[in-house]
């Protein structure tokens, strides 16, 4: 496969990562005289707001073109991350909560438009190589914000985290405006109306929508929990920026994994089963993650856990586009791919109500179920590629 190069959208990705305050993001409403547990609502309504937005911001992503609703996307983070920096700076709840709306609403934009934008301009072949290529970028910036945060914080303390950020924001709105065009064929290529809700006639949709849920929760154990299991084994705190910065190189190997797919006759993708065995590898480590109190086997575990839920991500979202298709609903693929992200916002917001409960019952026992139900989406996905 020919090279991929950095482009507008993988500048995009990487601003987009480059979020300064995200190590201290509890700290930025709570030293502003939010409450943890007002702190949890906030997330819940951001979430509730993405639930019911999607399929409305499908539907005009569908009308007004893949290009523009990113571009729209970027303009209302924009607005978000400034709202939030107001509402810092005057110690306002009513800015806060203005500003879980308006990033609900661009993160709407965003939801599914990415994938249905990578996969008009480079079809099921380039797909998967591109979207690793632009993740990775996405990744730097993660990476490069998460070294740089304790400096900015330590010389300007919480409002240079965020007004570095607000810059960042700045730059990738116009870099968006440098986002190449889709083809009118991908996009308008049939313009007959759709009844997106019957593609839940077919049984795979309703196993999009599980496996997506899953793969939500995961990535939430993952980002906020985990560091409660790195402790319970002994590894001091100070080391978790290190192993952050760790398992997020480890994690930038998707690319050239996926790279090297096979691709087979007529430009399809020489997956075979791949979904179903990386999912069951994905499951196995956060089973044994849950499991083992070995301090040298959870590090590692922890390591590659990102790298190994990454590859059947990437994979399932390959073959949400490609079931799009099956369903004739390729005119309207960001609404459709908005309707399955759906039980996602769904699950998000009932998780973080939750969010006393799972601490209650064990952190290391809801890595368990995250484990089981991945290998079952395994063997679910292994039936339906027979």
């Amino acid at each position: 496969m020919k090279k991929l190069k950095f482009d507008s959208y993988d500048g995009v990705c990487f601003l987009n990562g480059l979020v300064f305050f995200a190590p201290v993001a509890l700290l930025v409403r709570t030293q502003a005289g939010v409450s943890e547990h007002v702190f949890f609502l906030l997330q819940a309504l951001l979430s509730g707001v993405i639930f019911l937005g999607e399929i409305p911001t499908g539907f005009i992503t569908d009308k007004i073109g893949y290009r523009k609703s990113l571009i729209l996307a970027q303009v209302l983070l924009l607005g978000a991350r400034s709202l939030l920096l107001a509402a810092f700076v005057s110690r306002s709840l009513v800015l806060f909560v203005v500003e879980a709306v308006v990033e609900g609403i661009a993160a709407c934009f965003t939801s599914g438009t990415g994938s249905a934008y990578l996969y008009a301009l480079y079809g099921e072949n380039g797909y998967l190589a591109k979207t690793a290529h632009a993740g990775n970028f996405g990744t730097a910036g993660f990476i490069i914000s998460t070294v740089a945060y304790a400096g900015i914080y330590k010389i300007s303390g919480m409002e240079g985290l965020l007004i570095t950020t607000v810059v960042m924001d700045i730059i990738a709105v116009v870099c968006s405006f440098f986002l190449r065009s889709e083809s009118s064929k991908a996009v308008i290529a049939d313009r007959k109306e759709v009844q997106i809700l019957a593609i839940f006639k077919n049984k795979k949709a309703f196993l999009f929508v599980i496996s997506l849920a899953i793969f939500s929760i995961a990535w939430l154990l993952i980002n906020f929990f985990y560091v409660v299991k790195l402790e319970n084994c002994g590894l001091p705190v100070e080391c978790m920026s290190l192993i952050i910065l760790s398992y997020s190189a480890v994690q930038m190997l998707a690319e050239p994994i996926l790279e090297k797919l096979p691709v087979g006759k007529n430009g399809k993708s020489g997956r075979g089963k791949l979904p179903a065995v990386t999912a069951a590898t994905a499951g196995v480590a956060f089973l044994l993650f849950g499991v083992i109190k070995f301090r040298a086997a959870v590090l590692l575990l922890m390591l590659i856990l990102p790298l190994l839920l990454n590859l059947p991500e990437y994979l399932l979202m390959d073959l949400e586009n490609q079931f799009v298709d099956e369903a004739e609903c390729g005119s309207q693929r960001a609404a459709t791919l908005s309707v399955l992200n759906m039980g996602v916002n769904l699950v998000e917001i009932l998780t973080l109500s939750a969010s006393a409960f799972l601490t209650k019952i064990g952190i290391q026992w809801c890595f368990v179920f995250v484990g089981c139900f991945l290998m079952a989406i395994a063997l679910l996905f292994a039936r339906i590629q027979k």
